[in-house]
């Protein structure tokens, strides 16, 4: 693994060396968009929200004044006049099964149909409880990693936002002077300047990752789902998502009132989500995907076969020697299972072969803690998939638009 993943992992791999009530208020971010079409803020301030409810100020329906200006450039780490980070550094190797390569030159698209707007994970190394708003390293090689390759298929938004870093939640927002809710304040002003400037009517996919996972599914649910704008949503990958309710057997109705979750590459208007663990991990009960106790499941839909099944997956990790990044094909493949506790993860499988044995290591090196499976790496092992998928979903899109 290059840097940049084994950074994520870093960041992540404190997390289960943290005191009991740190962990505590951890999963409670995690916890907090999983109710059946419940949501609370990711950050305590003594209030709830429901999708569907009239939205206050301080919720996702509408930004605070405390919320960040997003008219101000430098306060996206990627958009139109400004995607350095998104459109460079991304020429690839495929690597194939039986040990050919080919080159993969990487070349944005020069006027993609459609939009992407991306909010990162946890990854802030800043010693306070939110992030200030610092277009920091770590932040750009995350962004490049996860979501730069997607500028060949369309403009990409993402916000920088002051999320809850690794220390706040170490130490349980103690010494923190912020009012509001900073991190899903940031996302809504971010996504409503978005769309009152930038948007015009575009198509859009939505993409986050764990703590950006978790805000875009409150945003989705409080802001979209139901409204005007859910006509705009091409789809939504949310990947490292605790949970993401559907009934038994069902696609829409809990998390989501209106929106289900994909069934098809071409479908649109529908959602990607998916927790990803190495076969046969059974280290602790899954924290992705796991087990609910109201009545509803919590959805997995693998983004190399929505339909269900197995799939070949299209994994991207970091070379070791220039081009920057290597494609796996025919080395990994991907199924989205419920286990008999009724956790319903996305089980990653190495494949026999000469390059076995240095993908279940790198597989191995991203599994942070019990219970939290290859969780950097949730992008990463997709990431050609959800390209073909964007075809997909482009095409069906121009053909209605």
């Amino acid at each position: 693994m290059g840097s940049s993943n084994l950074r994520v992992a870093d960041s992540i791999r404190m997390m289960p060396r943290l005191p009991l009530r740190s962990i505590a208020l951890y999963l409670a971010l995690m916890l907090s968009a999983c109710g059946g079409g419940q949501t609370v803020s990711i950050v305590s301030n003594g209030s709830t929200g429901s999708a569907g409810s009239t939205p206050s100020p301080g919720s996702a329906g509408m930004p605070t004044s405390n919320a960040t200006d997003y008219s101000v450039a430098a306060h996206w780490v990627c958009r139109p006049e400004s995607d350095t980070v998104c459109t460079t550094g991304l020429d690839a190797l495929v690597q194939f099964a039986d040990g050919s390569t080919q080159a993969q030159p990487f070349t944005p698209a020069a006027n993609p149909p459609i939009d992407c707007f991306y909010v990162y994970p946890t990854v802030s190394e800043e010693q306070m409880q939110f992030a200030d708003l610092t277009d920091s390293p770590i932040i750009q090689a995350v962004t490049r990693q996860q979501v730069g390759r997607l500028s060949s298929r369309c403009r990409v938004f993402a916000p920088i936002y002051r999320q809850e870093t690794n220390y706040g939640l170490s130490h349980g927002g103690s010494g923190s002077t912020a009012t509001g809710n900073p991190p899903m304040d940031d996302v809504q002003a971010a996504w409503t300047y978005y769309l009152q400037h930038d948007n015009k009517g575009r198509g859009v996919v939505i993409i986050g990752h764990s703590q950006g996972t978790i805000l875009l599914q409150r945003l989705i649910a409080e802001s979209i789902d139901g409204t005007a704008t859910q006509a705009l949503l091409v789809s939504a990958f949310l990947a490292g998502d605790p949970s993401l309710a559907v009934p038994p057997g069902g696609v829409v109705g809990g998390t989501f009132a209106h929106i289900p979750t994909c069934t098809a590459a071409a479908q649109t208007g529908c959602v990607y989500v998916w927790g990803s663990y190495l076969a046969g991990d059974v280290s602790a009960p899954p924290i992705f995907g796991g087990a609910r106790s109201d009545g509803f499941a919590s959805a997995c839909v693998n983004p190399a076969a929505p339909a269900g099944g197995s799939a070949m997956l299209k994994f991207y990790f970091a070379g070791a020697n220039p081009p920057a990044w290597v494609e796996a094909i025919g080395q990994v493949t991907g199924q989205c299972q419920m286990n008999s506790s009724g956790a319903h993860t996305f089980v990653v499988t190495v494949l026999p072969g000469q390059f076995a044995a240095k993908n279940t290591a790198t597989l191995k090196a991203a599994e942070v803690a019990p219970g939290w499976g290859v969780h950097p790496l949730d992008i990463s092992l997709v990431q050609g998939n959800m390209l073909d998928v964007l075809d997909a979903e482009i095409a069906t899109w121009q053909a209605h638009h």
